[in-house]
């Protein structure tokens, strides 16, 4: 079944078919007064059809057009053909599904028996039609039966002939039905067919059991709108339905009994009904929905009773019904057995435009200008559908500087409407959910869901379990990486309530912007209160800045939440002293109901003395000047994470015997460790320890090797120059990574080459180091990168969980064939070692994602790489010797050969329309690539001086033939549709060349021997543009940097957001100039980024290099290229007279489809 959203737009309410003569003037004018004062839309056509005339096809329409079809029988009905062809077409639109009409017979003054067999008059008229109309003299009769077998109203027996009283039953029957008809859905219903197509509904016709579904999302998301949609796409095809809209509503207002009467009184289509309670209406529901199919939308649920009330099991239905509740909760629905519950997805940016110019614009026109400004309120809104509505309305005919002001204002006062919407879903909380949806607005978006659930739960918020309350209600989603994430309306609903709060009780007990941080902690505005217990400060580098007064933390007796962190991930040594934050007075009081305290770059060397958390859960003290924790052990049971990365101060760690339950320790970067205290041991749940880069840490103590809990060790860039041998017992180990320095004793690894098994007593436990990790059976991170390695075991083959392989930097000349057993592993690097060859196993890392063989001395790479179905990236940059690039598998789509000055053939150059392929600096490559009539590559001689214009020609054409380009009739600029569109990045649809020249080609038109081209846009219509091209002759001054060139409108407007210059060619500019003679270059860009000249007019200026005193323009040209261009072109190549490209170098970038990329360069 074909659903949509919007019910069909019926023309007319009512078609009668009758015979005009019969009754025209007297029973049909009555019943079309009687329709017109209820409101029935009837069409009414009082032309007489001459006899035996066809049937005028805005007739046939008419009944098309229709939703009740009425077929009168009168005495003489069956006389007039008009009559005939009118039933026959309207039992032809009662087939019809969708949309379905609606047939009723009404038997005037002709009993159905008559009409059934063709008697008397009936039986006198069909011997006339033998006679004139014997073709269709068939089908009248079998459509004139089957309309008589319909039940209908007879004018004799129902109201004892009483045509006033006849007439009225047939207008309040047919009243009531359009009242039971189709909802209003709304108007503007972006989005809402795609969700109906994704419910699939068909399958839900016919069905031998009762379908219960749920549309759950957070408030405003058009839940309703949804539901309302399916019903009406649905309910007709039900013996009953029923639409009970804001059922929690009206339980609160009138009862569930209401609720109850209504459902039950539409369904069994009765009046006279009264429940007296809940109990005795879910009883009637219970014993009366049995005995036929019926469709019921119960909206907007938010309590068992209600749903054990409405719809308690689904024996209560007959099997084919279908019964879809709404709500906000979908642990309610989960719980209540629903079958399948659909969350609703907020809109993406182009439903979001389209919805949220449907109400700020109304017309087209009316939106120019106000793009960029649009694209903002989208990104403020972020899908959500109500808050596209509201702002739409709100911002409708207000200029645009009222619009920016209103944006502004947005960020800080979010709009009341929206937030009363979204208040609903906060409200339906406890206190627990409630205080945990506050912490996670102002602390934990983005953070682990692990993470933020311990620290909540050592608030005794019982996060476990109403964190999930949260993800059921929408308020929160769990992002893959399994950290929280929240909607930015709900989070700026969540931080008005806080600020709400803070002013009706005049105490802050949540901070998180940085001006009210600023007012508390420098103490000059609002006074020191205990009730603080969450304070948030994002360290930035450009911000307001905040000054901390380290004594007012002796004031915040309860503060649970400490978090002052900077937002970037450093992985070296940082000073946060010139960030946003300045600090004084002595840090003498912690409060010691801390839960997470989190102070980078912090900058006392030491804590309270009387600074005991005894529930604190993580210490984050990152980049610190902190020299110790403690100095007497301290019972800190709860505490799980202890992050003390790049504290350069750091000498000793603390002693872990009372922190056992510590399950993360980071101690990277503390370049000034000495020692791990031997208590670590006794951490018997311990998950990761990372002491990367701890530079004087030269030994791990044994203890380490009792903890069996332990999946990550990393010792990298340490001064342990031999992997312990306690590493064997950690059977649980997933990722170890070692070495790093290039400092690494060659005896540890003496015994590669050994095979996996048990040692000998002889052996020196130092020398079996790769032997040992052969009990690892869950490894799957390896990093041996720098170690000085030479070989490599080929018992590797036997670490058949390996994921991710590192061995950079060593000294490999080969790598075993048994590597090629590791059939799980999916990144492997093998970069700056000697290589000089790659084993054909390799052919047999079958889940292989990402190699890369960087800075090797192999020349050529086996064939058995095709075979690896999942590769994607490929990495050979500087891998001089390599002179073929083999048959790659269709799933690369990065290739990266840069500085390859060897290779010649580029067979594996993969042109699926995904794909990156970069060969800078590769002058063979470029030399040799030609395209015989087959299709083949074969060599040319190399680019000299004896080369022609014409074979140079020949070859730039070859070369971009190769890589999917073609250069004659304009038809890089051939597109279906418009180019892919993203305002951000103007690297679509680009061709570039650039090399040691100094003319232009004949191809382009507009030509200045100045830095600026003036194009007059004669004629002009965006809708025909398709592109352009740029050429500039230039020569530089020194070694510089390119900017490129710029585009002004008519009115000195810029219509590019930056002025667009590869990066290959940037490096091509750095290097040194060359002698004067051959010191110019050209550069030509052709590009089919057209979206930046819809507001074109008049004419445009092309401007190179302004303000650059270190470029010299020589000439430059300019070409636009629209429909008529591409049709009429002729056979001239874009690349005639180009001047020949030289030894000295040059490159190329084009970038043809979304997403895919070649540079190449000599």
């Amino acid at each position: 079944m074909a659903t949509t959203s919007v019910p069909h737009r019926w023309k007319y309410d009512v078609f009668v078919s009758f015979r005009g003569e019969d009754i025209r003037k007297n029973f049909m004018d009555h019943l079309f007064n009687d329709f017109k004062q209820k409101g029935i839309h009837a069409f009414r056509d009082d032309r007489e059809l001459p006899k035996g005339e066809e049937l005028s096809p805005h007739l046939y329409k008419a009944i098309e057009d229709s939703r009740f079809l009425i077929v009168i029988f009168s005495k003489d009905y069956a006389s007039s053909t008009w009559c005939l062809r009118e039933l026959v077409k309207i039992f032809e639109c009662k087939q019809i599904e969708n949309p379905k009409h609606e047939v009723r017979i009404i038997f005037y003054d002709a009993k159905p028996d008559v009409v059934r067999k063709q008697k008397r008059s009936y039986a006198e008229a069909f011997i006339n039609h033998e006679v004139s109309n014997k073709t269709e003299v068939d089908k009248w009769r079998e459509t004139l039966s089957m309309a008589a077998d319909l039940s209908g109203w007879d004018l004799q027996d129902m109201k004892n002939g009483f045509e006033s009283k006849f007439i009225n039953k047939i207008s309040n029957d047919i009243f009531k039905m359009l009242h039971d008809g189709p909802l209003h859905v709304g108007e503007n219903l972006v989005g809402v067919d795609i969700l109906l197509d994704g419910l699939n509904l068909s399958r839900f016709f016919g069905s031998n059991k009762v379908n219960m579904i749920g549309i759950c999302g957070v408030s405003g998301i058009r839940k309703t709108t949804l539901a309302k949609a399916v019903y009406n796409s649905m309910h007709t095809h039900f013996d009953g339905s029923c639409f009970c809209d804001n059922v929690q509503g009206v339980e609160k207002q009138q009862g569930l009994t209401q609720v109850q009467m209504k459902m039950i009184g539409k369904i069994l289509k009765t009046k006279d009904l009264t429940i007296s309670s809940v109990a005795e209406g879910a009883m009637v529901i219970k014993q009366r929905m049995t005995c036929k199919t019926i469709l019921v939308v119960l909206d907007d649920v938010d309590d068992h009773k209600q749903l054990d009330s409405l719809a308690g099991s689904p024996t209560w239905f007959c099997p084919g019904s279908l019964i879809i509740f709404t709500g906000k909760d979908k642990q309610l629905l989960r719980s209540h057995g629903v079958d399948e519950i659909h969350d609703m997805k907020f809109l993406d940016e182009h439903q979001s435009l389209q919805l949220f110019g449907s109400y700020a614009f109304k017309t087209k026109d009316s939106s120019r200008g106000f793009k960029e400004v649009a694209e903002e309120v989208v990104k403020y809104v972020q899908g959500h559908p109500l808050g596209l509505i509201v702002l739409g309305r709100f911002l409708y005919g207000k200029t645009m500087g009222q619009w920016v002001s209103e944006l502004d204002q947005l960020k800080v006062h979010p709009n009341k409407e929206i937030q009363q919407v979204l208040r609903l879903s906060y409200n339906g909380l406890n206190l627990h959910q409630q205080n945990i949806l506050l912490d996670i607005a102002c602390s934990f978006i983005g953070v682990n869901r692990d993470f933020a659930a311990s620290v909540l739960d050592g608030c005794n918020f019982f996060a476990d379990t109403n964190v999930q309350v949260l993800v059921d209600k929408s308020l929160i989603t769990i992002s893959r990486n399994n950290s929280l994430q929240m909607h930015d309306l709900i989070q700026a609903m969540a931080r008005e309530i806080i600020h709400e709060e803070s002013i009706m009780t005049r105490k802050q007990r949540r901070l998180w912007n940085s001006s009210e941080v600023y007012n508390v902690l420098s103490e000059k505005k609002v006074p020191m209160t205990e009730a603080i217990e969450v304070l948030v400060l994002v360290l930035r580098e450009s911000s307001q800045n905040v000054h901390i007064n380290a004594n007012s933390f002796a004031l915040m007796k309860n503060l649970r939440i400490l978090k002052i962190y900077a937002e970037a991930d450093f992985h070296q040594r940082v000073d946060l002293k010139g960030y946003n934050v300045k600090y004084s007075g002595s840090l003498y009081y912690l409060s010691n109901e801390l839960r997470l305290f989190c102070w980078h770059g912090c900058p006392f060397k030491y804590l309270p003395s009387n600074f005991y958390p005894q529930n604190i859960v993580a210490i984050d003290l990152s980049y610190s000047n902190i020299r110790q924790l403690w100095t007497t052990p301290k019972c800190l049971r709860r505490l799980k994470i202890m992050k003390l990365r790049y504290c350069c101060n750091l000498t000793t760690t603390p002693d872990f015997s009372n922190i056992t339950y510590l399950e993360e320790l980071n101690l990277e970067g503390c370049v000034n460790l000495v020692s791990v205290h031997p208590s670590i041991g006794m951490l018997k749940r311990l998950v990761v320890l990372k002491l990367t880069g701890c530079l004087k840490v030269d030994q791990l103590p044994e203890a380490l090797g009792r903890i069996k809990s332990l999946t990550e060790l990393h010792v990298d860039r340490t001064a342990i120059t031999e992997l312990p041998s306690f590493v064997s017992s950690l059977i649980n180990l997933e990722s170890l990574s070692f070495g790093g320095q290039g400092r690494i004793q060659p005896r540890w690894w003496t015994s590669i080459t050994a095979p996996f098994g048990l040692l000998s007593k002889q052996q020196h436990p130092q020398r079996s180091v790769w032997s040992s990790l052969a009990g690892l059976h869950m490894l799957k991170s390896l990093n041996f990168s720098y170690c000085n390695l030479e070989q490599v075991p080929e018992s590797i083959g036997g670490l058949s969980c390996l994921k991710n392989l590192n061995l950079e930097g060593n000294n490999l000349l080969e790598v075993p064939e048994s590597i090629g057993g590791l059939s799980c592993l999916k990144n492997l690097n093998l970069e700056g070692n000697n290589l000089i060859e790659v084993p054909e196993s390799i052919g047999g890392l079958s889940c292989l994602v990402d190699l890369n063989l960087k800075g090797n001395n192999f020349t050529i790479l086996p064939g058995s790489l095709s075979q690896l179905s999942h590769l994607e990236g490929l990495y050979v940059d500087g891998c001089k010797k390599l002179e073929v690039l083999p048959e790659l598998p269709p799933s690369i789509w990065k290739i990266y050969a840069s500085d390859c000055t060897s290779l010649r053939e580029a067979l594996g150059s993969s042109k699926d329309p995904l794909t990156y392929n970069e060969f800078r600096n590769c002058p063979k490559l470029f030399k040799n690539v030609t395209i015989d009539s087959e299709g083949s590559i074969s060599e040319i001689r190399c680019l000299d001086s004896s080369i022609t214009s014409q074979g140079a020609i020949h070859q730039l054409s070859a070369f971009l033939g190769y890589v999917g380009f073609q250069t004659n009739r304009c038809e890089f600029f051939r597109l279906q549709g418009r180019p892919y569109y993203d305002p951000d990045m103007l690297s679509h649809f680009h061709l570039e060349i650039m090399y040691y020249g100094n003319s232009i080609p004949v191809w382009f038109t507009n030509r200045s021997t100045k830095n600026q081209v003036k194009v007059e846009l004669l004629d002009w219509c965006y809708d025909k543009f398709r592109g352009y091209g740029t050429c500039v002759v230039l020569k530089r001054n020194k070694a510089c940097n390119y900017k490129g060139y710029n585009v002004k409108n008519f009115d000195g407007a810029s219509m590019i957001t930056k002025e667009y210059f590869r990066h290959v060619f940037k490096e091509f500019f750095k290097k040194e100039v060359i002698g004067t003679q051959d010191s110019y270059i050209i550069w030509l860009h052709y590009t089919r980024s057209t979206w930046a000249w819809k507001e074109a007019k008049n004419f445009v200026t092309f401007c190179f290099e302004e303000n650059n005193e270190d470029i010299e323009v020589k000439e430059c040209a300019v070409r636009l290229i629209c429909d008529e261009d591409i049709q009429q072109e002729a056979d001239l190549s874009m690349l005639q007279g180009l001047p020949i490209p030289t030894q000295h170098g040059g490159g190329l970038s084009l970038i043809s489809q979304p997403y895919r990329r070649t540079d190449w360069s000599w």
